[in-house]
């Protein structure tokens, strides 16, 4: 890989091809979905209550939700990961729609939101925090708003400048350049599936979980809490992900 680190602002637009979703899929072990699961069954309402997951990806929060009576509304940009969705979800009650999430359709207001999967760090602060407000507000009167990120500035440094991940059928490797001017993890990969390899660059914006809970109660929602994982420990520097 060569030192050109320079993404385009709008990587994500075309970065969640099939390849791309397929190994993430790979990736995530269904004890995580799992894990993530029993969190989420902890903090929103009960069945049937009506759900936003944005982005929804290929449905993995999705399709499981569903399956348990809530009605679900996923939201996504890649064509490819919402025609996975739709494919997979169509004996269930659930609303899979392609869309840009900074750009919400929708006059509806749900029992939570869930925003999971690392995505909010995908803009600068000032557009994090445009997005936050506009998930505000779609969370109807007692309802519960979920974050989750693992580009906080506590989970991050010291930062590591390489990372290979070896699964089944192929191999991530990764490296990564820090922008302090702009608060902004550039990162280069090379995906290897079988003998197809697949060059990869992207960019993660970084907050303090500081920041982050700011923007939450600057769009006039109540922080109940910040969790350093899925079993309810409190956020901490070196814990690599925070469940808001």
């Amino acid at each position: 890989m060569d030192n050109d680190f320079s993404v385009p602002a709008d990587w994500y637009r075309k970065f969640f091809t099939a390849p791309v979703n397929a190994f993430w899929e790979t990736m995530v072990p269904e004890a995580a979905t799992a894990a993530d699961l029993a969190f989420l069954h902890l903090h929103i309402p009960p069945s049937p209550a009506r759900l936003l997951d944005v982005p929804c990806g290929a449905g993995r929060h999705s399709l499981a939700l569903a399956r348990g009576g809530y009605r679900v509304t996923g939201i996504d940009l890649s064509v490819d990961a919402i025609d996975r969705a739709t494919a997979a979800g169509k004996d269930l009650t659930v609303d899979f729609r392609r869309g840009d999430m900074r750009s919400l359709d929708l006059a509806d207001r749900f029992d939570a939101v869930l925003c999971l999967g690392n995505s909010l760090s995908y803009f600068p602060a000032q557009e994090m925090r445009t997005f936050i407000a506009s998930l505000a507000e779609r969370v109807a009167n007692g309802g519960r708003l979920i974050l989750d990120t693992s580009c906080c500035a506590e989970s991050l440094f010291p930062l590591a400048e390489e990372r290979e991940v070896a699964f089944e059928g192929g191999t991530y490797r990764s490296v990564y350049r820090y922008d302090a001017r702009l608060s902004l993890l550039k990162t280069k990969a090379e995906l290897r599936l079988g003998e197809a390899v697949h060059p990869l660059l992207y960019a993660h914006y970084v907050v303090t979980a500081g920041e982050l809970v700011r923007m939450v109660e600057a769009a006039r929602l109540r922080v109940e809490a910040i969790h350093g994982g899925t079993e309810g420990q409190a956020f901490a520097p070196g814990l690599p992900r925070l469940l808001l």
